[in-house]
């Protein structure tokens, strides 16, 4: 199994930076499973992280996000656009999902996303920025999923989330995020900005020395 770009592996495997990362998921204040899924797996320098938000909430909805966590966990590799093409055709007939997949290489910082739907990517650290999600539904209309970058320097957190959790709140709204780790972050997340009346999700990633 290998990336698409062989140049980043041409690395030292010295160089390999640790991700510290974890997984939070609530269900909606009146229900006892989440439509939401939060996917974290490791293969050799590499690791994946997905978030997805089926329609709807309640134990259809769980179902179904269930199924996509099997599928992603199965069928994840070195493209976020392709396993985006296939989770597609896997979704058509159901009631959809929106997600986000992410791949980050340890050696190089470069981190590979492709959103579909009301799925958010974040970065705080050495600077801020946001990677897009295209518009649609997977497993029904949609835009053509697109894949986006960004290279991660030591110290920076990650956030994916769905939207289930206020998508505006700022740094000066949780100052301690560039210095908590990633569990605490997570957790955190969910309390302070998560809505009560949506499935709310949160993964948060620190990429370290």
């Amino acid at each position: 199994w290998n990336p698409r770009d062989g140049q980043e592996m041409a690395v030292a495997p010295t160089d390999m930076h640790r991700i510290d990362y974890a997984k939070v998921n609530r269900p909606h204040y009146y229900e006892y499973v989440s439509g939401d899924a939060t996917i974290v797996g490791e293969k050799e320098h590499f690791l994946f992280a997905a978030i997805v938000d089926v329609l709807g909430h309640g134990r259809e909805a769980h179902e179904l996000a269930v199924e996509i966590e099997k599928f992603l966990v199965a069928y994840w590799d070195g493209s976020v656009v392709e396993l985006m093409d296939r989770l597609q055709n896997h979704l058509a007939g159901t009631r959809g999902a929106g997600a986000g997949l992410c791949l980050v290489d340890r050696y190089s910082g470069v981190l590979r996303y492709a959103g579909i739907g009301n799925t958010v990517i974040r970065r705080f650290g050495s600077s801020e920025a946001r990677l897009l999600s295209r518009a649609g539904i997977i497993g029904g209309s949609r835009r053509t999923p697109r894949e986006e970058k960004m290279t991660l320097t030591p110290g920076d957190i990650v956030l994916l989330y769905t939207d289930g959790v206020k998508d505006r709140f700022q740094l000066q709204d949780y100052p301690q995020l560039l210095h908590h780790t990633a569990e605490l972050i997570a957790r955190t997340v969910i309390q302070r900005f998560g809505k009560d009346h949506d499935d709310a999700s949160c993964i948060a990633l620190r990429y370290e020395r």
